[in-house]
């Protein structure tokens, strides 16, 4: 049915359905996908007693119940991980496309691929995150390092594999025409012809790419040094909490790959020079 990163996904799903997915989640990745993932459309198996897990996601919290690999989201989605692989069931009304997000994000975790919440730059072959909290400048990063002839790959949803590899999953970057207008005219003539989002950002395509090699770690903010203990905290504070118990596995290890690769803090006038200097290695 669809091919996202190392997940085959077949089985019941509407066109509409398979629609939205192959939108948010159909991106190769650098090798085969050899995890089949099963979808099933009827009742959910019965959920375990007790209290659910509020899961904060981008507009709403949902309840989550959680037991071992399994997983019952918002009562429209049930998530079983197997061996080498997964299965779905989906109730008859469907599940919100929120939902298939913490699923999938789920099941790409647990397959070993991390997500962060970070901007990926750089050439057609290797690329830099850049992280930092909201409000840091990580959009106006993409914009700036876009009209300086960079590659911009993810504005906020970036994956790496403990293998080196990277990835993004934007098929959008978001600006204001302000920005544009300072930062990227280049990007002017299409934002005259593109949707806006609810707060008025201009909303422009992006260009998915191929999967790339990660060069190092950029971090937003005030300058000075970077200790373990922070980088691991941010590390961990970018990719979010995991929810199943192979998940957590899969991400302590892909944390600790990413922790081997180069980190440093930079601000918003030294960025594009650092990141230079991490892409010549």
């Amino acid at each position: 049915m669809l091919t996202s990163l190392d997940l085959h996904l077949t089985g019941d799903l509407n066109a509409t359905q398979t629609r939205l997915l192959a939108y948010d989640w159909a991106f190769p990745g650098p090798r085969s996908a050899t995890r089949p993932v099963r979808v099933r459309t009827g009742p959910l198996p019965g959920a375990p007693d007790g209290s659910a897990l509020a899961v904060a996601l981008p507009d709403r919290a949902i309840p989550v119940q959680r037991r071992g690999d399994e997983l019952w989201l918002n009562a429209e989605l049930h998530l079983r991980l197997l061996p080498g692989g997964a299965e779905l069931t989906v109730t008859h009304a469907g599940a919100a496309r929120d939902v298939w997000a913490l699923a999938l994000t789920e099941l790409h975790r647990a397959a070993g691929w991390l997500p962060l919440h970070a901007a990926l730059i750089g050439t057609p072959t290797h690329a830099v995150l850049i992280g930092g909290p909201s409000g840091a400048g990580k959009s106006t990063a993409c914009l700036r390092l876009s009209g300086a002839g960079l590659t911009v790959h993810a504005e906020d949803r970036a994956w790496v594999h403990p293998d080196g590899d990277a990835l993004g999953m934007d098929r959008t970057l978001r600006a204001y025409h302000d920005s544009l207008d300072r930062f990227a005219p280049h990007l002017l003539p299409a934002a005259a012809t593109s949707p806006r989002d609810p707060r008025g950002k201009i909303v422009l395509p992006l260009t998915p790419q191929p999967p790339v090699k990660l060069r190092g770690v950029l971090l937003l903010g005030e300058p000075g040094p970077l200790g373990a203990q922070e980088r691991v905290r941010h590390a961990w504070e970018l990719t979010g909490v995991p929810l199943t118990s192979s998940g957590r596995a899969a991400a302590a290890h892909s944390v600790q790959a990413l922790l081997r690769a180069p980190w440093q803090r930079t601000t918003r006038e030294q960025l594009e020079a650092d990141l230079r200097a991490l892409l010549r290695g």
